[in-house]
């Protein structure tokens, strides 16, 4: 039987000498749901861009369903591979309808697969409008469609009588738990007719629930393959870390804040950019030195909320105050001077900039910390030296302070914003999806620093959808849903079930 996916000692090394693929020989076989698990930097995405064509491998070979691999049109084409790629691919002018156009031949397709695009919408239970500017839907939408999108390409290539290779990279990172489960039932029965599926996920145990085999990567090299049944998560936390302490709560404990409230919201309102009502009269306190977590479904409006409270976005109606100070008619400059961070969720397209070095990245807006005269004369040697104490206070791995920010890893790319952002030790931060794409010890490391920060009395706003994470690591969880919030606890007063059902208006 002809393997579904095979590779023979295949490299990539990038730009700068990073080796990111290491003579990698492995084989999959047809009709599986292979997990793909590593830490940032380990190669995963690398790997799967060289099957799905994107990349040329520097030696080796690479088959799938039988066929070399050759670039990515052929890849997709006569190997039958479609690749959803970690971080959204989609022209931002664009509607999804008319990316479901270009997936036709014909000049102009006349949004023949629209119907279907509908009807795999409304399986997953998830409302988007397709005829709207990309750029105007929300980031987690954005995902379902980029998924939705490669199921009707897989459909396309199974009616020519072949069986499609599926690779989903991080694709559920932004989605509630509800989707997930939809998700996991859509690609069980795909890979019950025969389809081939790769999922990178740093969500460990949804990787063991939903695969049934799992592949560790670390250093460019596949290190484990385990079956999925009865797999143990400690076995696969120590094949990617070599220690098993890397998921538990880094917080400190104590009391929960202290003094007066630092942000405030009095019955907030705001539209988002298509003018719909999406935060319908919030209220919310965050106390003094407080980890707060807002549990959420992603797209749900606190996109709009977090940038509202930093300045970014005019609020409807309400009041938003900041250490005492009513702020919502002033800009964002002035809020960021008063103390005030946002950390992006879209962080490649929000936090960085691309053709940038790693170095210009790290520093900037923190031109103060390594100049003179006011920020007039920048001293090299000083920048150079903060870029890597932060590259070091942040694991992240880097050929170069020179070399360009594309050159790493989207996991080191995200830490490198992490970094510039978090390292200001700013008086409140307001984190939106913060761990989304960070592997366990990313994870870990931006919470030990959100500990830090409470130590000393900073305040922190996390957004998140995953709420067994909030409950390890915040002082106290509100649940936002309709555009408000619903309930606010101590994490000994509701657990996962509770919160859930409530962000979910099961409760």
């Amino acid at each position: 039987m002809v393997a579904a996916i095979r590779l023979v000692g295949v490299s990539k090394t990038f730009i700068g000498g990073i080796r990111a693929v290491d003579n990698v020989s492995v084989e999959l076989e047809a009709g599986k749901l292979y997990g793909l698990v590593g830490p940032n930097g380990a190669g995963k995405s690398t790997m799967t861009n060289l099957v799905a064509g994107y990349l040329v491998p520097d030696k080796g070979e690479i088959y799938a369903n039988g066929f070399p691999v050759i670039g990515y049109h052929q890849a997709m084409v006569q190997c039958g591979v479609v690749k959803v790629e970690q971080h959204p691919n989609l022209a931002p002018l664009l509607s999804p309808a008319e990316h479901l156009d270009l997936l036709l031949p014909d000049l102009i397709a006349g949004g023949r697969l629209k119907p279907r695009a509908e009807e795999l919408l409304r399986e997953l239970e998830v409302p988007i409008n397709l005829d709207a500017p990309v750029e105007s839907i929300p980031i987690g939408q954005q995902r379902v469609f980029e998924i939705v999108k490669a199921f009707i390409q897989c459909e396309l290539i199974s009616r020519r009588g072949l069986k499609p290779i599926l690779i989903l990279d991080e694709a559920t990172a932004f989605l509630p738990i509800h989707l997930k489960m939809a998700l996991k039932n859509k690609l069980r029965n795909l890979v019950s007719e025969g389809y081939t599926i790769i999922t990178i996920s740093h969500d460990l145990p949804e990787v063991i629930d939903i695969s049934d085999e799992i592949l560790v990567m670390t250093g460019g090299k596949i290190v484990a393959r385990f079956s999925s049944s009865g797999l143990d998560l400690s076995e696969l936390v120590r094949s990617m870390f070599e220690t098993e302490q890397v998921l538990e709560s880094v917080r400190s404990g104590g009391s929960v804040g202290s003094g007066s409230p630092e942000l405030v919201l009095e019955d907030v309102s705001i539209r988002d950019d298509r003018g719909n009502l999406v935060v319908n009269g919030l209220s919310l306190e965050v106390l003094n030195g407080e980890a707060h977590g807002v549990a959420v479904i992603p797209g749900t409006g606190e996109k709009e909320l977090a940038e509202a409270i930093y300045g970014l976005r005019r609020i409807e109606s309400g009041k938003v105050k900041i250490f005492g100070k009513e702020v919502s008619r002033m800009s964002v400059y002035e809020i960021r001077n008063m103390g005030v961070a946002l950390l992006s969720d879209d962080r490649i397209r929000d936090g960085l900039i691309y053709d940038a070095s790693v170095e210009d990245n790290l520093t900037l807006g923190r031109e103060m910390e390594y100049s003179a005269m006011g920020g007039k004369i920048i001293d090299p040697r000083r920048r150079e030296e903060l870029a890597r104490k932060l590259i070091e206070e942040f694991s992240i791995t880097a050929r170069s302070l020179k070399s360009p920010i594309s050159m790493l890893s989207g996991g080191n790319m995200q830490r490198v914003y992490l970094a510039r952002v978090l390292g200001r030790n700013t008086r409140l931060l307001i984190a939106l999806h913060p761990t989304v794409g960070l592997d366990p010890m990313g994870a870990k490391l931006f919470f030990k620093k959100v500990d830090e920060r409470r130590k000393r009395g900073l305040t922190s706003l996390i957004f998140s959808p995953d709420i067994k994470e909030l409950l390890m690591f915040c002082d106290r969880i509100s649940v936002m849903r309709d555009g408000r919030i619903v309930g606010t606890f101590m994490p000994g007063e509701a657990g996962v079930e509770e919160l859930g059902m409530l962000l979910s208006g099961v409760t």
